[in-house]
């Protein structure tokens, strides 16, 4: 073939080159075939992008507009551990808190979990330092039924933020102890910056204003630390129990949660009301020197109920509101704090009636 030293030297191969025109035959049809197979067999496993990066088969980081579209979702190690640049510069400073909550709930409430994720979505995309900075998971017991063995295990793998503990579901009868312990031994680490300054046990019908819980928790102790609403609030209610934070959503320092898993007193005495046995447990061992009673910040939703020390309508400055047990609840709680402020317009897409007049109640 005449031509060939001239397409040697435009493909860089020089004149005297070993190729025959066969060989070139060859090689153009293999980068024809690579070009069909990344553009029309697999066009979502490999992208051109990944070519121009600089990374080999590594996924290219998103940007931080991308990013906060994700689901709030926890990593294998928490905040600053594996971790690439783009993602370093959006972690918090080595100062600031690094919270895990822990949010108790059944495998079969689909509905529940899928509106938590789109409420503490939202609120991640308008406080993008909030990535670094908290952990949602949730949790509960050994999946019993086939069904939902396989309808959680598609939540895990597209979202990444579900503990499956190993016991049988319940409220009062451990899971709390569980969970604890669990965390300590999946997140144990000499390194303080590859493990949780406080882990949250939560309610799934409580709504917390993230931006607000970090907030108060900074100026917090990170050591020997129980925050929530502390129990009991008056002469009347829980009476005259020992000091115990509320089920809610309270929280202890890592020191504690190590202890909890340690502990042959938790260990041995785990089967009663979970916050007030956590509470108990303190107290006998003289733990948690440093208690943060949040109260009025935190509180019961009022409904047509009177007003209590744990029962109260909504205040702008709420860090956390419990008891909201069905959908009419959540919405009314939602206006009032304007989570769909950021809903765009349509273009006549979107026919929503206007939101109920609320109070100007952002964090």
């Amino acid at each position: 073939m005449s031509s060939s030293p001239s397409l040697y030297k435009q493909l860089g191969l020089g004149a005297a080159s070993p190729l025959s025109g066969r060989h070139l035959l060859f090689l153009v049809l293999g980068a024809g075939f690579l070009v069909f197979t990344i553009f029309v067999v697999h066009p979502n496993e490999f992208r051109i992008q990944s070519f121009f990066s600089g990374g080999g088969c590594t996924r290219p980081v998103p940007d931080d507009a991308a990013a906060s579209r994700a689901p709030l979702k926890a990593n294998s190690l928490p905040h600053e551990a594996n971790t690439t640049k783009d993602d370093a510069a959006r972690t918090p400073a080595d100062d600031d808190v690094r919270l895990l909550i822990g949010i108790q709930t059944l495998p079969g409430k689909y509905a529940r979990r899928h509106l938590l994720r789109a409420v503490y979505s939202l609120q991640v995309e308008e406080h993008p330092s909030l990535v670094g900075a908290v952990d949602v998971r949730f949790v509960f017991c050994n999946v019993t039924s086939p069904d939902d063995a396989v309808l959680v295990a598609l939540e895990i793998i597209r979202y990444g933020d579900i503990i499956v503990l190993d016991c049988a579901e319940n409220m009062d009868n451990g899971k709390t102890y569980t969970f604890f312990s669990t965390v300590a031994r999946a997140f144990s680490s000499s390194d303080t910056k590859t493990r949780y300054d406080y882990v949250m046990k939560a309610d799934d019908d409580t709504y917390f204003r993230l931006p607000a819980l970090v907030s108060s928790l900074r100026g917090a102790s990170r050591e020997d630390a129980y925050y929530g609403l502390q129990m009991p609030c008056d002469a009347e209610n829980f009476y005259p129990f020992p000091p115990f934070m509320s089920g809610m959503g309270y929280a202890l320092s890592w020191d504690l949660v190590a202890w909890v898993a340690s502990s042959e007193l938790s260990r041995r005495d785990r089967v009663g009301p979970e916050d007030m046995w956590t509470g108990r447990w303190l107290n006998l061992a003289g733990k948690a020197k440093h208690r943060y009673d949040m109260a009025p910040r935190m509180y019961n939703y009022k409904g047509s109920s009177p007003d209590s020390c744990f029962r109260h309508g909504f205040v702008p400055d709420t860090i956390a509101v419990h008891m909201l047990k069905d959908d009419a609840r959540w919405a009314e709680t939602l206006a009032y704090f304007n989570a769909t402020a950021g809903l765009a317009s349509s273009g006549g897409l979107y026919h929503l009636p206007l939101p109920r007049p609320a109070a100007t109640a952002r964090p």
